[in-house]
């Protein structure tokens, strides 16, 4: 189960987010649409179990996707993944509320470490590692608003 500290303030407070009732999140602070739910989850509460893929796959697969009617969706920078990272959480290291059904596992994020490697966000406790592409990981995708 989450834990989270009572002590301090939310790094990803809810106020600074607006649900669209689509699956599609905007973060006001960042200026970026994020899918609410992983890939192959559904319903507002992000159920179901999510897809796990390897790099380059995931890379095709956001490239092409048209969820809600908006294109543009792609992989987010690790530096995009760690501004959706609640601090005073771990197990998942996520606001809840806002990204439901968020695993304590590796998120692919679009960078590249070297040919083999690409990071990944853990959202056990909001890690980065380079870990290689072939492995499978979860995607949450974004876009530009």
């Amino acid at each position: 189960a989450q834990q989270c500290s009572p002590n301090g303030s939310s790094s990803t407070p809810t106020q600074r987010f607006t649900d669209h009732g689509d699956g599609t999140i905007s973060d006001q602070e960042s200026g970026l649409m994020w899918k609410k739910c992983l890939e192959c989850q559904e319903g507002s509460q992000c159920l179901g179990k999510p897809a796990l893929s390897s790099w380059s796959l995931a890379t095709q697969q956001a490239s092409t996707n048209h969820f809600a009617g908006y294109t543009g969706w792609r992989l987010p920078t690790l530096a995009e993944l760690k501004s959706i990272v609640e601090k005073q959480c771990s197990y998942p290291a996520a606001n809840l509320n806002i990204f439901p059904g968020t695993p304590s596992a590796g998120l692919w994020s679009s960078d590249n470490d070297d040919t083999n490697n690409a990071w990944s966000l853990d959202f056990s406790k909001g890690s980065a590692f380079s870990v290689m592409k072939a492995g499978g990981k979860y995607m949450r995708l974004v876009r530009d608003i």
